[in-house]
């Protein structure tokens, strides 16, 4: 008897990160885990791993110091499409190889009206920090990214710090920035990367997702304090931008 059809498109029934994707690997302290796909029985997994993230890393990740999420949203996070969103998580295994506790999620998200271009996203628990985590997390998110036809990252993080545009320069020579008031967002291509690419790689990852931390930790400041004074400051920015770019068209000051 033949073997059933497989409906799907070729490309898609191809993917190494599919539904079946799971990869064990071990820590630097010396316990294990699994990279797998975010499934939508993975709501307890979050509720149980927003609960383990200090105030401070719960702002920075979901622009709320709040100790739970919606129904809404925890189906927003868990049940993705695989595709224009995707998620991919890390769970702590025992032993005897069972899944326990949720270490950290990393997603992207697809632009609807740039589908290849994505703003990605990385959470790593407090206390798995310094494991190598994000490194080895950003390593198959790029990957899958360019498994699903994503060609470039793009994210944001304030004006001011310019020695965050210096180190994303370091990390992705390539990158573009276009500065909106406060905000610089950055945009690079994504590097090429085998979807088995050695774990030995996962290093040359890291400056690049300890950069989208401190990205996230700009603009989640820079988002508490108009949260606390109102538009004022945002404008009162604006204002000061058009300033010093009249006074550069104008040659600069006569000092």
């Amino acid at each position: 008897m033949s073997e059933p059809a497989d409906d799907r498109p070729p490309a898609e029934s191809m993917r190494t990160f599919g539904p079946e994707y799971a990869e064990d690997l071990t820590l630097r302290n010396g316990s294990c885990a699994r990279l797998r796909l975010v499934r939508p029985s993975d709501k307890q997994h979050l509720v149980a791993g927003l609960a383990r993230l200090s105030p401070h890393s719960r702002y920075l990740r979901f622009f709320t110091d709040k100790e739970d999420l919606s129904d809404a949203e925890l189906r927003y996070f868990t049940e993705v499409d695989g595709e224009s969103h995707f998620a991919m998580g890390v769970v702590a295994l025992d032993e005897d190889g069972r899944e326990g506790e949720g270490l950290g999620i990393g997603r992207f998200i697809c632009l609807p009206t740039e589908p290849e271009v994505a703003e990605p996203a990385l959470a790593i628990l407090d206390s798995m920090q310094g494991q190598g985590l994000g490194g080895r997390l950003m390593l198959r998110l790029i990957a899958a990214a360019t498994e699903r036809g994503v060609q470039r990252f793009r994210c944001d993080f304030l004006a001011v710090n310019r020695s965050m545009a210096e180190l994303l320069r370091d990390v992705a020579p390539e990158v573009e920035f276009v500065t909106d008031g406060p905000i610089v967002t950055a945009e690079f291509p994504l590097p090429t990367l085998r979807a088995d690419e050695p774990m030995e790689s996962a290093p040359t990852m890291e400056p690049l997702s300890r950069w989208f931390e401190l990205a996230a930790v700009q603009v989640g400041e820079l988002r508490r304090k108009i949260e606390e004074q109102g538009e004022e400051l945002l404008e009162g920015w604006r204002e000061l931008q058009q300033q010093v770019r009249a006074r550069v068209l104008d040659g600069g000051d006569d000092s």
